[in-house]
């Protein structure tokens, strides 16, 4: 006697057909997905980093002019005495700001050229002080094939000179540039000295570079601004980008 067969027995073969035609279909359709959730990925990030080179290109344009009028500000302090560097200040001016007008726009540049643009600075500084004794700058590690954003320090630097000087002329800024192969730290430290009623834009170059590394490094770069009364200290640690 014939033995019956159960039904879904029967209708296998059936089953495997349909799963075997259904399976490219399945692949296209999961592909197509793929290819458009990446498209969109693509476009999102395309549109977010456009946003934050806005952002930054906005914060550089703040910036710049900050800079410049702190500058002009110094060579007009030395012409009203009469100073004979007042010459050498204007040279040392047309080199910085030949930095910023070359190299400010870009994503990064070589912190060799950093440093530079940060010595002819101090150098500047140094011209209209009365007593710049206690004015150091120290660097240690290697700077070759390192990058950082343009313009990162200066204003952490020109902030400890504008709020560094005593009743009596005296200046004490001391800034350290800590090179290593994983990091570049930075520390500034400078005695209060005159104090300044703050001004509408008087913060303004500190908060535009929080807002840089906001953007540049999230995550990845440690600030710590300490201030007791006598001295202001300013720390920071990014993990460095390489050229």
């Amino acid at each position: 006697m014939d033995r019956v067969r159960p039904r879904g027995f029967m209708l296998m073969p059936y089953y495997r057909s349909f799963v075997s035609l259904a399976i490219p279909y399945v692949i296209s359709a999961i592909l197509r997905m793929y290819v458009e959730w990446k498209r969109n990925e693509n476009l999102r990030l395309s549109v977010e980093k456009e946003s934050i080179k806005s952002e930054l290109q906005f914060l550089k344009a703040q910036l710049n002019p900050h800079f410049l009028f702190n500058s002009l500000n110094t060579i007009y302090a030395l012409s009203v005495k009469n100073s004979p560097d007042t010459s050498e200040a204007i040279v040392d001016l047309s080199e910085l700001m030949r930095y910023m007008i070359y190299e400010a726009d870009k994503d990064l540049v070589p912190l060799n050229k950093e440093i530079d643009y940060i010595k002819s600075y101090i150098q500047l500084q140094r011209l209209r002080l009365s007593d710049s004794e206690n004015v150091s700058l120290k660097i240690t590690g290697e700077d070759r094939g390192r990058a950082v954003p343009p313009l990162l320090f200066i204003s952490f630097i020109e902030n400890a000179f504008k709020y560094g000087t005593d009743y009596k002329g005296k200046t004490y800024v001391k800034i350290t540039l800590t090179i290593t192969d994983a990091s570049v730290y930075l520390n500034v430290k400078n005695k209060i000295g005159i104090f300044k009623e703050p001004t509408k834009n008087s913060g303004i170059g500190l908060e535009n570079i929080r807002n840089q590394l906001e953007l540049i490094y999230p995550g990845l770069h440690n600030l710590k601004v300490e201030n007791d009364g006598k001295d202001y200290e300013v720390s920071l640690t990014i993990y460095q980008k390489t050229i």
